[in-house]
Order: C-alpha cells, then sequence, then structure tokens
C-alpha cells in the first residue's frame, strides 16, 4: 500500500515539480552560502563591501529572462484546464466565440510600492546575516560556540584587552547573524503576503525581478559611495589566488542565487505558504553544519 501511494504521489505532476523546487532550493543555497563564504576567505570582499550582496541581487534580476517562457507555461496549464472543464460539461464554443489560447490566464498586478518595501527589507536583513557571517563564520555551529565562548568569557571575567576586543567583535557578529535571520523570517511573510493579497496572483518569477532591481539599486549605491572610496582598505585578495578564479566564483553565486530566488518564490506560489519554506531553510542550515563541521 505504501509503495502504491509513493508511485501516485509521483505521478502527480505538481508534487515532483515542488520536489523540485525543493531540492534546487537547497543545493542552490549551499552554493550561494559557500561561495559566499569562500570569497570572503579569500579576501575578494567583506560584509560591509557590499559586493556578493550586489552579486546575489544580480542574480534575482536574471529570473526576469525566464518569465516568457514561465506565462507561456502558465497559460498551457490554464488552457488544459480548461478544456477538460469544457469536455466534462459538455460546453460547445461556437465559432463566432473570440477564443484566444491563454485568454484564460490572468497576470496580477505588482504594487511597487510594497515591493520596494521588500527590497529594503531584504537589504537590510541581507548585511546583517552577511555581515555576521562574515565575523563568526558560516553555519550556526558557529554562532552556538561564540554564544558559548561569551558565556564563559563572563564567568571567567577574561582581563586581556586582546580577549575583550576578539570577544566583543564575536558578540557584535552574533547579534547581527541572529538579527538578520529574524529580519529574514520577516522577509519570507512579507513576500508570502505579496503572492497572496491579490486574485490573480502576481507572476512569482516577475516580483522576484523586481525585487532583485530594486535591491541592485540600493547596493550599487552603496558601493558607490562607501566601498568604491574604501577599496584598498576593504578588498585583500589573498597572495596566490587567480582574479580569474574570483570572478569565475562571484558568476556561480550570481547564477546560484538566480536558481535559489526562482525557487523560493515558485515555493510560496506553488504550497501557497512560509511554513515549507522555513523546513526547506532549516535543512539548508543543517546540511552548511554537516559540510562544514
Amino acid at each position: 500500500m505504501k509503495s502504491n501511494r509513493v508511485l501516485t504521489w509521483f505521478y502527480n505532476p505538481r508534487n515532483v515539480y515542488i520536489l523540485f523546487h525543493q531540492v534546487s532550493f537547497l543545493v542552490t543555497g549551499l552554493i550561494t552560502t559557500l561561495g559566499t563564504q569562500w570569497i570572503f576567505y579569500h579576501g575578494a570582499a567583506t560584509g560591509d563591501s557590499y559586493l556578493t550582496q550586489l552579486a546575489q541581487y544580480i542574480g534575482m534580476i536574471l529570473v526576469g529572462s525566464i518569465i516568457p517562457l514561465l506565462l507561456k507555461n502558465k497559460k498551457k496549464g490554464y488552457n488544459k484546464v480548461s478544456q477538460e472543464d469544457d469536455d466534462i460539461h459538455m460546453v460547445q464554443i461556437s465559432a463566432d466565440t473570440d477564443h484566444q489560447p491563454g485568454e484564460h490566464y490572468q497576470e496580477g498586478p505588482i504594487h511597487h510600492l510594497s515591493v520596494m518595501k521588500l527590497a529594503i527589507l531584504d537589504v537590510f536583513a541581507n548585511f546583517c546575516v552577511t555581515l555576521g557571517f562574515s565575523i563568526v563564520g558560516s553555519g550556526w555551529f558557529a554562532i552556538c560556540g561564540t554564544s558559548a565562548g561569551l558565556a564563559i568569557s563572563s564567568m571567567n571575567n577574561f582581563s586581556g584587552s586582546t580577549d575583550e576586543t576578539k570577544m566583543s567583535v564575536l558578540m557584535f557578529g552574533t547579534i547581527m547573524t541572529l538579527g538578520g535571520t529574524f529580519f529574514y523570517s520577516c522577509v519570507y511573510v512579507y513576500s508570502d503576503y505579496l503572492m497572496s493579497q491579490y486574485t490573480p496572483a502576481p507572476l512569482p518569477a516577475r516580483i522576484c525581478f523586481y525585487s532583485g532591481i530594486y535591491t541592485s539599486i540600493i547596493s550599487v549605491i552603496w558601493i558607490t559611495l562607501y566601498t568604491l572610496p574604501r577599496f584598498d582598505e576593504l578588498i585583500h585578495i589573498t597572495e596566490g589566488t587567480p582574479i580569474g578564479l574570483v570572478v569565475g566564483v562571484f558568476i556561480m553565486v550570481i547564477v546560484g542565487n538566480a536558481t535559489h530566488s526562482w525557487n523560493y518564490y515558485e515555493l510560496i506560489d506553488r504550497t501557497g505558504s512560509v511554513k515549507k519554506t522555513r523546513q526547506i531553510a532549516l535543512s539548508l542550515y543543517l546540511t552548511i553544519f554537516i559540510l562544514n563541521y
């Protein structure tokens, strides 16, 4: 009986599609996170330089390139459902009816002010998490270890200024990471809200595309005003690291986050809840913990 249920589940195209995005979300999340950490470790970017964040947001913009294909698939899906309904109810469409392919599918409107708010929240969350990870390292193990170290430090009353400075920096990194995680949960909830407040709902990829544009604009402003004037202070590529390899990793982060963002918005659209996305995010952090520690 169980085997039959599994086969039945896999015979449903919707289930297979969701499973594909879940697995892809996990894999691309790993690629993006580990690629970003590699860039940090080799001195090609810092948490406050916003170079890796811009690479991720460019990936979100790239999702816009598949919008025509997604719209085409949406229209085909609606036409198929419409045809099945016509067959069931024996509805005869007269020859003089102006029936165009895809007329049953309507894309919901995009409220740009809301997308701008989402972009600002995403930028702030990304800044906190990226800066925190650049200090304490990636994975929850590093955060727990840092917290334990801070507790031991407070009990032992370290007197050395060097130890106190290190602990202060680690405390700041931990707070930034945890704070960024909280704001990311707000991003998840608000994204779900944007997808559900209109009927019909807007195309997920289009929200991702516009959000990527707004976040990229904010990132470029930050890089122009902060990073470029301090470029020699912030960027110190490790000796022996080929520039071509650094560029390649940046491209990997862009492509990885493009796929990751597409998976994320598609899952919100298909599952209709934030719970599923949180489960995937938890699996991502557990996998990072296993791979890194």
